[in-house]
C-alpha cells in the first residue's frame, strides 16, 4: 500500500531541495575556483557573461511573475475540485521556482569561469528571492479558495 504524502508537505519539501541545490552548487563553484576561475579572466568574456545574466535574470523573473499571477487568477476562479486546483497552483509555482532558480545557476557558472563575485551576488539574490516565495499552507489555501473539506484532502493525498 502507497503512502499518501501531504500536498503541502510535498511542495515543501521540493521547494527546500531546490534551496539545497542553489547553496551547494554555489559552495562548490567557490571551492573549485578559489585559486582561480576555470576560463580565462578576459574582460571581454566578462561583460558578455555580465550582460546575458542580467538579462536572463530581468526577463526570467518578469516573464515567470506575469505567467505565474495570470496562472493564479484562472486557478482562483475555477471550479474544480480542490485537488484538481492544487496540480494546477503546483505546475505553476514550480515554474515560476524553475525562472527564479535557472538564472541563479546560470550565474554560478558565469562566476566559476570568470570568477567574479558579482554572479554569486545575482545568484544570492535568485536564492533570497526564492526563500520569499516559500510554500506557506495559509497562502496556498487562500490563494486556491480552498475549503476546509478540500484542505482535508489535501493534506491525505499526494
Amino acid at each position: 500500500m502507497d503512502k499518501k504524502q501531504n500536498a503541502f508537505a510535498a511542495l515543501r519539501i521540493l521547494h527546500i531541495a531546490m534551496l539545497i541545490g542553489i547553496f551547494v552548487f554555489a559552495g562548490v563553484a567557490i571551492f573549485v575556483t578559489k585559486d582561480k576561475p576555470l576560463a580565462s579572466a578576459e574582460e571581454d568574456l566578462n561583460r558578455i557573461f555580465q550582460g546575458v545574466a542580467a538579462i536572463l535574470s530581468l526577463g526570467a523573473l518578469v516573464i515567470g511573475y506575469r505567467m505565474f499571477s495570470k496562472k493564479i487568477l484562472a486557478i482562483r476562479t475555477n471550479t474544480a475540485s480542490g485537488i484538481q486546483r492544487m496540480d494546477e497552483y503546483r505546475k505553476s509555482i514550480i515554474t515560476w521556482w524553475a525562472l527564479i532558480e535557472g538564472p541563479a545557476l546560470f550565474a554560478i557558472i558565469c562566476f566559476m569561469l570568470v570568477g567574479n563575485y558579482a554572479f554569486l551576488a545575482l545568484a544570492g539574490f535568485h536564492f533570497l528571492l526564492l526563500v520569499l516565495f516559500a510554500p506557506r499552507k495559509n497562502n496556498i489555501i487562500l490563494l486556491l479558495n480552498l475549503n476546509e473539506e478540500e484542505v482535508r484532502q489535501l493534506e491525505e493525498a499526494a
